[in-house]
């Protein structure tokens, strides 16, 4: 039998240490986001988040408005068929984590039977919903209180669970960063928003997720797809700058504010546009950018990736002559954002070819697609538009 000398306690110690120290916390998000979710069991509280709002309704109100709540949309629905049941269960995970949605969503695809009464149908279209993060078998866990004394025992629901862990970037993660396993192209991984801030200030400067996301923890997830939110999180400028030999337009946009690249995922794409005025009103379009990572409609292939890091900025410049500044007028530099730029390319290239669909599934399959094409391409805007105009001096 081998003798366990001092050192070697020693040594035991100060492991059991460090794990108690640094691996605690990360054990709770594992035991948390661990996929597939385990089934609530006898529930005391009614899990619909109209319930939840009888007391948060503040909350209930920004998450109804929130691409969360929509995460069971059409976008998601019309592949369902395509891909069979146990990948639908994989992608579940994240759009619909909660077991007993899950089961109620293959209901409807003929896939299964419900069996538990305390999740009525129609939960499964909330997508990621109160439930998802909160509940854990029957229990529901949150923040700590911030601005007023915490009593648990006077809080309905016997009480919740505090846990700091709601504030971390880690919470996200499971949902928003791709598993060290899964495929990559190019050497990157499909989904990587967590790995992208971790290498970045902002993870050094214990700026989480939730500062930006969730600013004074509204439940709002503001992203790609809201003007207002990207417009904090970039700056731009444009410049004519006159010289001896004609001028120089200078456009500028920098991710000044994002705290991982700009823009993200492989799905948003962001157009870069200058445009001058002559003095006889002719308009044109004189250079251009567009930022992104530019993926094949396979997800095999990068096209090009010219997404900025955060702090990273990117120029467009354009010299004229004289005689053609003499000619210019008015110059614009114009961002246009089109958040779902690849689900737009995929959605299209299904319904060219909608007739090659299985019959059975064609009934559940072609109004989701035709509706998630019809939001994908009405999803585009325009996030700035600076404008230069010449002066009598000029």
């Amino acid at each position: 039998m081998r003798r366990i000398t001092p050192t070697f306690f020693f040594a035991a110690m100060i492991a059991a240490a460090f794990f108690l120290i640094f691996c605690k916390e990360e054990g709770f998000h594992q035991r948390h986001w661990a996929f597939p979710l385990e089934s609530q069991g006898s529930l005391t509280v009614d899990p619909n988040p109209a319930s939840c709002a009888s007391c948060h309704l503040q909350q209930f109100g920004s998450w109804k408005a929130t691409l969360h709540s929509r995460a069971v949309g059409p976008g998601f629905l019309w592949q369902l068929p395509r891909i069979g049941k146990h990948g639908s269960e994989n992608c579940m995970n994240c759009h619909s984590p909660n077991p007993e949605t899950k089961t109620l969503l293959l209901s409807r695809l003929g896939w299964g039977e419900v069996s538990d009464s305390s999740w009525k149908s129609g939960s499964e279209e909330n997508g990621v919903q109160c439930t998802s993060c909160h509940l854990r078998k029957g229990k529901v866990y949150g923040p700590f209180p911030k601005d007023r004394i915490f009593q648990n025992s006077n809080i309905s629901h016997e009480g919740f669970i505090p846990r700091k862990e709601f504030e971390e970037s880690e919470f996200c993660k499971n949902c928003h960063q791709s598993p060290g396993t899964s495929k990559q192209v190019n050497g990157k991984f499909l989904m990587d928003t967590y790995g992208q801030w971790r290498k970045s200030e902002f993870a050094k400067s214990n700026i989480h997720c939730q500062n930006c996301h969730m600013p004074d923890r509204r439940h709002e997830w503001k992203g790609i797809s809201d003007p207002e939110m990207v417009r904090r999180g970039v700056q731009t400028s444009l410049q004519v700058l006159q010289k001896e030999e004609g001028a120089e337009i200078i456009s500028e946009l920098k991710n000044s504010g994002v705290g991982h690249l700009f823009p993200s995922y492989s799905v948003p794409k962001v157009y870069l546009e200058v445009w001058t005025e002559s003095i006889s009103g002719e308009r044109r379009k004189i250079s251009e950018k567009t930022l992104g990572w530019m993926l094949d409609l396979e997800l095999q292939k990068e096209i090009f990736d010219t997404r900025l890091s955060p702090g990273e900025s990117v120029l467009i410049r354009v010299n004229l002559s004289k005689e053609q500044f003499s000619k210019l007028k008015r110059v614009e530099f114009i961002v246009i954002v089109d958040p779902k730029e690849y689900y737009k390319r995929m959605f299209q290239d299904n319904w060219n070819y909608r007739d090659t669909f299985r019959e059975d599934t064609k009934s559940w399959v072609l109004p989701n697609l035709k509706k998630a094409l019809d939001e994908a391409s009405s999803a585009k805007y325009e996030l700035v538009r600076l404008e230069w105009k010449k002066t009598i001096s000029e």
